[in-house]
C-alpha cells in the first residue's frame, strides 16, 4: 500500500486548486518583495506596499471565506503554517545566535536583517525604524515559506521540510553572494550557519506539519 503522506503533497490541492494555487501566490508576494529589488525591476517600498501588503490582506481573506465555505483543509494548512513557521523561525534564530557565539563570528549571524530594513525604509544600517523593518520582513518571510510547505505538503514525512529548508538554503547561496547589497563579509561562516539554520528551520517546520496538517478526507494521517 503507498504511504498516503508520501501522496498527499500530490493529492490534497486537488479539491481546490484555484484557492491553494491563490494562496499559495499570495505568500510568495513576501520573498518576491527583495527578489524584484535585487533584480533592479522596483524598489522593496512599493513592491511591500502594493505587492506583499495585498498578498497578506488576501491570504487573511481566503483563511475566512474559506472557512465559512467548510474547506476545511485549506484553513488548516494556512494555520498550520502560520504557527509552525513561528515555531521554525524562533528555532532558526536560536541556531543563528548560537553559531555566532560558537564560531565567535565578527558580523551578526542577522546582518540580513539590517540590510533588509534599510532597503525598506532607506534609513541607516542599524537606525531603530530600519531595524524594526528588518525584523518585521524577516518574520514575514519565516511565515509566508512555511505556508507555502504546508499548502504544498502538508501531512508529508517531516523530512520533505528538511528538504524545503535544503531548497532555501541553496536559493540563499545562489542570491546573497553574487548580490552586491546582501553580499556575505565572510563565505565561510555565512555557509556554515546558513546551512545548520535551515536544516533547523525545515525540520522543525516538517515536523510539526505532519503531525497538524490535514490530509484532503480533512482528516489526520494515522
Amino acid at each position: 500500500m503507498p504511504d498516503n503522506r508520501l501522496l498527499s503533497p500530490f493529492l490534497s490541492y486537488r479539491d481546490d486548486p484555484a484557492l491553494f494555487a491563490a494562496t499559495f501566490a499570495a505568500a510568495v508576494t513576501s520573498i518576491a518583495a527583495l527578489l524584484l529589488h535585487l533584480a533592479g525591476v522596483i524598489r522593496m517600498p512599493y513592491t511591500l506596499s502594493f505587492l506583499t501588503a495585498p498578498g497578506m490582506v488576501l491570504i487573511l481573506c481566503i483563511q475566512i471565506w474559506a472557512g465559512r465555505s467548510g474547506r476545511t483543509v485549506l484553513v488548516n494548512r494556512i494555520r498550520v503554517g502560520f504557527a509552525a513557521g513561528i515555531v521554525a523561525l524562533v528555532a532558526y534564530n536560536a541556531t543563528r545566535w548560537v553559531c555566532g557565539w560558537l564560531f565567535s563570528l565578527s558580523v551578526s549571524p542577522f546582518y540580513s536583517i539590517y540590510v533588509f530594513g534599510t532597503l525598506i525604509t532607506g534609513q541607516p544600517t542599524g537606525s531603530p525604524g530600519a531595524l524594526l523593518a528588518g525584523i518585521l520582513y524577516h518574520i514575514s518571510n519565516g511565515i509566508t515559506f512555511a505556508v507555502m510547505y504546508t499548502l504544498v505538503a502538508g501531512p508529508a514525512r517531516w523530512w520533505f521540510g528538511l528538504a524545503w529548508g535544503a531548497i532555501l538554503e541553496i536559493a540563499m547561496l545562489g542570491i546573497y553572494p553574487s548580490s552586491n547589497l546582501l553580499q556575505p563579509p565572510a563565505m565561510t561562516p555565512f555557509v556554515v550557519v546558513s546551512l545548520m539554520s535551515h536544516a533547523v528551520y525545515g525540520s522543525a517546520l516538517g515536523v510539526i506539519s505532519e503531525n497538524y496538517s490535514l490530509d484532503r478526507r480533512g482528516a489526520h494521517d494515522e
